[in-house]
């Protein structure tokens, strides 16, 4: 029988990240639970589903801790420790092919599966590039362009976040193929002679990977490209993820180098008023229209019933007059993403791509393509 110790928090902690890799639903019993791993000093829990893997570690000073591994369910593991009380030990031991969890006068006894069927990944191939980056950059770079990733499309190269080094800067780009957005930043760790390398990191592990580095203040963390994975560690914490094969679309081709018609807004102001004009859109029609005539511009939707909404906004720096449509959805969601008091609006004419630009990151570009109304 082997036995080891935890407080409340820290299993509690070690578990919490890597539970929503876990589907609710897996061909693969063993895939709905963490691989529990127990070396001299260290403690560590892994979860899978496949294409995504994130691992979590504990040190647990205790020499007398035998080296040995176990499976079990990771939800249940989470939800008892959840309910246990906070200021008292949990002790748990592995009683012939069960893992006993006690305290006090609780006792709950889970059923183990073979640690060897616990298909992890097995990153092969050597290392394309390795460099580091502050967490909260990283975390803001994923943030500003994550939205606009597509979901489920055919086009599987869309469904995720294309990520390019190219000499010191890191390039993240999104797209599904009715917008893109783009952004970058300075990577002190890479040299400006470094080789250009991409890759494209799938949806889930894009999103697993801000809730990770969520959790965490100012720290660095260490990015591993590989010819096929990525692998991202932070401390006590990794998340190793698959690529997606395929060649992205050229971007640079889908942004504008210039443009006729310059406007900026007030975002909050925008977003309100937008907001409103969305309500008499109808759920499969999001278009609405945008007049912009010198420094006034005029916000209107219509629906099937010909009911109408309207409203009025002032500009700064508007010059020219143009009349285009747009999903309003597109609209709302990178303005909901923007941080900034203004936002710039760069249009050429109704037939092309709007640029929406984030005046306090110059480097954030936002391309929308026109709706005909």
């Amino acid at each position: 029988m082997e036995i080891i110790k935890f407080n409340k928090s820290e299993l509690s902690t070690a578990l919490q990240p890597i539970l929503s890799v876990v589907e609710r639903r897996n061909a693969l019993p063993i895939l709905l639970n963490v691989l529990v791993t127990f070396r001299k000093n260290i403690v560590s829990f892994t979860t899978s589903d496949i294409e995504i893997q994130i691992t979590t570690t504990l040190l647990k000073e205790d020499d007398e801790l035998k080296d040995f591994d176990l499976t079990v369910s990771a939800r249940k593991l989470f939800e008892i420790t959840k309910s246990l009380s906070d200021h008292k030990i949990i002790v748990l031991s592995l009683i012939k092919d069960k893992l006993v969890i006690q305290q006090d006068q609780s006792k709950f006894s889970l059923q183990t599966l073979a640690a060897q069927d616990f298909p992890l990944l097995n990153i092969s191939g050597e290392k394309n590039l390795k460099f580091t980056v502050k967490s909260n950059e990283m975390k803001a770079l994923l943030d500003s362009v994550s939205f606009s990733m597509a979901i489920q499309d055919v086009r599987y190269y869309l469904n995720g976040l294309f990520l390019q080094v190219n000499g010191s800067e890191l390039i993240a780009v999104t797209t599904d193929g009715h917008r893109l957005c783009f952004n970058k930043l300075i990577i002190s760790s890479l040299k400006e002679s470094s080789e250009s390398l991409s890759c494209i990191v799938p949806r889930k592990a894009v999103i697993e990977l801000q809730k990770l580095l969520g959790a965490e203040k100012d720290i660095e963390i260490e990015i591993c490209i590989h010819s096929n994975y990525i692998e991202i560690s932070l401390p006590g914490k990794k998340l190793i993820s698959k690529l997606i094969e395929g060649n992205y679309p050229d971007y640079q081709k889908v942004i504008p180098d210039d443009s006729k018609h310059k406007v900026m807004f007030n975002r909050n102001d925008l977003l309100e008023k937008l907001t409103r004009v969305s309500i008499l859109t109808s759920d499969k029609y999001r278009g609405i229209r945008i007049t912009l005539n010198g420094e006034k511009a005029v916000l209107q939707s219509t629906n099937s019933d010909q009911e109408e909404a309207t409203e009025k906004i002032i500009t700064e720096e508007g010059k020219g007059d143009l009349d285009i449509g747009f999903n309003v959805t597109y609209l709302i969601e990178v303005l909901n993403n923007i941080d900034s008091q203004k936002v710039g609006f760069s249009f050429n004419d109704s037939q092309s791509s709007a640029v929406i630009s984030n005046l306090e990151d110059k480097e954030f570009k936002y391309i929308v393509m026109p709706m005909r109304l």
